[in-house]
């Protein structure tokens, strides 16, 4: 919503309110003075209900509509809008809104005003009467007090609805919805208790709010502590559910991004930091923020480097309680109000720190931190697990000594996209033989030789760069996959890592001698071959490279290139 919705509506509700309040000084006060205690009685009532909404499937039953009711059918019109508007602000405060958030005030106590003034409207039109309801019969009662109910409630929902829409951007909002249908529910609940209230109060006093509200507070808390069983349920299994799905085999990187997404399901959060221990430092390793994106080199708020040390958890719902602790610059945004900070454990290390912060006093309960526990040790399982797969899967894939991919990674790849006779794709295999390489390790060691072929192995992967795959075929061989090229294009990069190879100088320890560093010299014999028939398979074309290079490279002299 608009800054400027924000003043114009809190400048509207200072207008009505004030003139509102005129009228009822003036109107009234003989009438408190009177009934003090009664309206005393209901005033209490009516704010205790305001704090014990009924939660029923997707809305809450707000008991206060049903007392609101009853002060209307009782003292009137104006005394019913100063106790709902009481009520009201009563509960929005209970709900420890943020600044930003405070318009919400002025903007529903409009909406109550306007509402309480049209039902009362359509009541009285409809022939009903406040006050002594004794002499009434039960239609004249109950006639009126429907008709009160409906446009009270479609009044109410309308207006919220058109503030949603139209003021709050939310275009696509729904009138009629499944939280509609269960406010309604709710509305038709309401009209025996206001009712029965206002007739018993007649009857037996004072004494009818006790006997009321009683039963109303008791449904209350009972449904309460159900709901918030049921709520901590339903998170449990999100939990849970996240946990099953990091248990697969995916990237760190996708664990990490459904971690965050999981977390924003979950709690009402505004920002998250996920912390790794990084040699004795935290340091960042991903984060969501409402305000923007998360940089890699923002450092850590002072209330996770002291969950770090610590290795206890820390839950703030108010601003002012993590303030005290903090000395110097905390780190954390002006706006941030509650706080959640969890270590991540593994084998009784603390390996990070994750932190959740919301902007709204308040936001997180006690129970969203054990929930945000046992999601930091599936975080921590699942990352330790991605790692070693990652570490596994590279080490079977990746010769140790030259770091190219080995030969069956590279083998599996030709298999698995072009051994098939059907496929169409072209392609082209590059294989090439150190020469004379056995003198090198003669004359100066094998640990020498293990030099020149890591070298080499550098060589080629900078010569080939993005166009191919590299592996180590074995020995001093490496082959090199061109996919989608043709012979041309392999011939050209064959003799563009002849060349390399010819031209560059490698240096070496003499492990048989003195162990001094010496330049060393080498070439390569190279074999081409590509795709040329349609039913040619991958592995033929491997073997027609190899045959390039010993008959038509090796055997006519080394140092050059062959294409089959």
């Amino acid at each position: 919503m608009s800054k400027s919705i924000k003043i114009g509506s809190t400048i509207l509700w200072i207008f009505f309110f004030t003139i509102f309040m005129f009228i009822f000084v003036q109107a009234t006060t003989s009438m408190i003075v009177e009934q003090w205690l009664a309206l005393l009685s209901f005033l209490c009532l009516i704010l205790i209900a305001s704090l014990f909404p009924i939660r029923l499937r997707y809305t809450n039953i707000v008991p206060l509509q049903g007392i609101s009711l009853a002060v209307f059918l009782q003292f009137g019109l104006l005394i019913e809008m100063l106790m709902m508007q009481m009520a009201i602000m009563t509960s929005l405060l209970s709900l420890r809104l943020s600044k930003q958030e405070l318009y919400r005030i002025p903007l529903n106590s409009l909406i109550f005003m306007s509402v309480s003034i049209i039902a009362a409207s359509s009541f009285y039109l409809a022939g009903g009467t406040t006050g002594d309801l004794s002499e009434l019969s039960i239609q004249a009662i109950v006639v009126p007090v429907i008709v009160y109910a409906v446009v009270y409630f479609f009044c109410n929902n309308w207006f919220v609805h058109l503030i949603k829409k139209y003021l709050a951007g939310q275009k696509h909002i729904k009138f009629f919805s499944d939280a509609l249908a269960w406010e309604a529910v709710s509305a038709v609940l309401i009209i025996p208790v206001g009712i029965t209230l206002v007739l018993l109060y007649q009857e037996i006093g004072v004494v009818a709010i006790f006997l009321i509200g009683v039963p109303l507070f008791s449904l209350s808390l009972i449904l309460r502590l159900y709901n918030q069983s049921e709520t901590t349920k339903m998170l449990l299994k999100k939990v849970s559910d996240f946990g099953y799905q990091v248990n697969e085999n995916i990237p760190e990187d996708k664990i990490l991004d459904l971690f965050v997404e999981t977390v924003r399901n979950i709690f009402p959060m505004n920002n998250i930091f996920i912390y790794e221990n990084k040699s004795g430092k935290l340091g960042i390793i991903k984060g969501f923020s409402d305000s923007g994106v998360i940089e890699e080199t923002q450092r850590p708020d002072e209330i996770s480097r002291s969950v770090f040390e610590k290795g206890k958890s820390l839950y703030f719902s108010k601003r002012k309680q993590w303030v005290s602790k903090i000395h110097g610059d905390s780190g954390l945004s002006g706006v941030t109000r509650s706080i959640i900070s969890v270590p991540v454990m593994h084998s009784h290390q603390v390996i990070g720190v994750i932190t959740m912060t919301a902007s709204r006093t308040s936001a997180f309960e006690k129970s969203h931190m054990m929930l945000l526990e046992i999601m930091s040790n599936y975080l921590a399982v699942a990352i330790e697990n991605a790692r070693n797969y990652e570490l596994k899967k590279q080490e079977s894939e990746q010769c140790a000594l030259t770091n190219l991919y080995n030969f069956r990674y590279f083998e599996s790849l030709l298999i698995e996209k072009y051994e098939d006779p059907k496929a169409d794709e072209q392609f082209a295999i590059i294989l090439l033989d150190l020469d004379h390489f056995k003198k090198i390790n003669d004359t100066y060691g094998h640990h020498s030789g293990n030099e020149v072929l890591k070298q080499v192995a550098q060589v080629i992967f900078n010569t080939i760069g993005e166009s191919g795959v590299v592996a180590r075929y074995g020995g001093e061989e490496f082959v090199v996959l061109l996919e989608g090229e043709e012979a041309s294009f392999a011939e050209e990069m064959a003799e563009a890592l002849r060349v390399s190879i010819e031209s560059q100088i490698f240096t070496v320890t003499d492990d048989l001698r003195n162990g001094e560093r010496r330049s060393v010299r080498v070439t390569a014999s190279i074999g081409v071959a590509d795709k040329t028939e349609p039913t040619e398979t991958a592995m033929s074309v491997l073997r027609n490279a190899d045959r390039a290079m010993y008959t038509g490279a090796k055997q006519k002299g080394r140092n050059r290139v062959s294409h089959f």
